[in-house]
């Protein structure tokens, strides 16, 4: 018999019952066991060869394989594009400059005297009407042009040191040497708005501002300035505007 006969299978190949072996054998379950005698009905002996239970294969432990996790690669970022800002063009910030009117030709020196203003107020004028002679002497120089040379009044020759006198009343308004080529100068306001000069002086007797009477002594003569001999430069001006003083002197 095989090895792992079964009572099942002992009764198919003897041709008896299942109930007649366990009956033949006195087998209440039907169980048999190695090396057991069965009486098979009909005369025959045989030996039960059950094999054993079959003992379960051995179950080695496997580990399971050690699984890396590994992390689902992030995603690169998408680039950012910045759009660059426009280049600005730095142009120098525009510098400010005070604006210098064009130059135009600057007034005589004297003119521009007479346009200064004086607190005092001429005197009366003496009611003549005519002005008085600065100075006795000789024209050596007349209103205009004279020698190739244009004068805005006339040059009286007297010696140095001779007392040049106010030719009617009045305030004046410069006393200085600041007048290019005239010297020492005297400018006198009257009250009509004429203004008469006296260049060229070696003395000053009075300063600005000061009120003075016709005929009285305002200067020494001299050849101060441009002079080129001792002698009295005298103008008369009608506001800015030089005038010839044979004109107005007696």
């Amino acid at each position: 018999m095989a090895s792992g006969d079964t009572l099942y299978g002992i009764a198919r190949k003897t041709g008896a019952s299942v109930s007649a072996l366990k009956e033949a054998n006195g087998l209440a379950d039907g169980s048999i066991r190695i090396g057991q005698k069965l009486v098979v009905p009909g005369g025959t002996t045989m030996a039960a060869a059950a094999s054993p239970a079959a003992k379960p294969e051995q179950v080695k432990a496997v580990s399971a394989p050690a699984v890396k996790v590994v992390e689902a690669p992030k995603p690169a970022p998408e680039p950012v594009v910045v759009a660059s800002a426009p280049k600005l063009e730095v142009t120098e910030e525009p510098k400010v400059v005070a604006y210098t009117p064009p130059t135009e030709s600057k007034p005589k020196a004297v003119e521009a005297v007479e346009q200064t203003q004086v607190a005092a107020l001429p005197p009366e004028a003496t009611g003549v009407g005519r002005l008085r002679w600065p100075a006795q002497g000789r024209v050596i120089s007349n209103f205009g042009s004279s020698g190739g040379r244009k004068s805005d009044g006339i040059d009286i020759a007297v010696p140095e040191g001779t007392s040049v006198h106010a030719a009617e009343n009045g305030v004046v308004i410069y006393a200085g040497d600041g007048l290019k080529g005239f010297g020492n100068t005297v400018l006198v306001r009257h009250e009509d708005g004429l203004v008469t000069v006296y260049g060229h002086a070696s003395q000053l007797k009075v300063k600005r501002g000061d009120q003075v009477k016709r005929g009285q002594e305002i200067a020494l003569s001299g050849m101060t300035g441009d002079a080129d001999r001792p002698k009295l430069h005298f103008e008369v001006r009608k506001g800015t505007s030089p005038v010839d003083p044979m004109s107005y002197l007696r």
